[in-house]
């Protein structure tokens, strides 16, 4: 994991000690064959968007909807 990533993570994870995502216990962004744009909208409306969005572009995690959205470890795909 990048210094970047690392940085990222820490702040999503000390966030979430304060916030609950929209996604805990929502096994839905877990699943691979789950639509990214399905469950955007819970994305959306959580509080920390941001600081998801930037760990997903950061670290580009393999598995899993991040921000609204499917990231991919292989450049030029998202």
């Amino acid at each position: 994991m990048t210094a970047r990533a690392e940085a990222a993570f820490t702040a999503l994870n000390q966030a979430m000690e304060r916030n609950t995502p929209g996604c805990q216990d929502d096994g839905r962004f877990i699943l691979d064959d789950q639509p990214a744009d399905s469950l955007e909208y819970i994305c959306h409306r959580c509080p920390l968007l941001a600081l998801c969005r930037d760990y997903a572009a950061a670290a580009r995690p393999a598995g899993g909807i991040w921000a609204g959205k499917r990231w991919s470890s292989r450049k030029g795909q998202s």
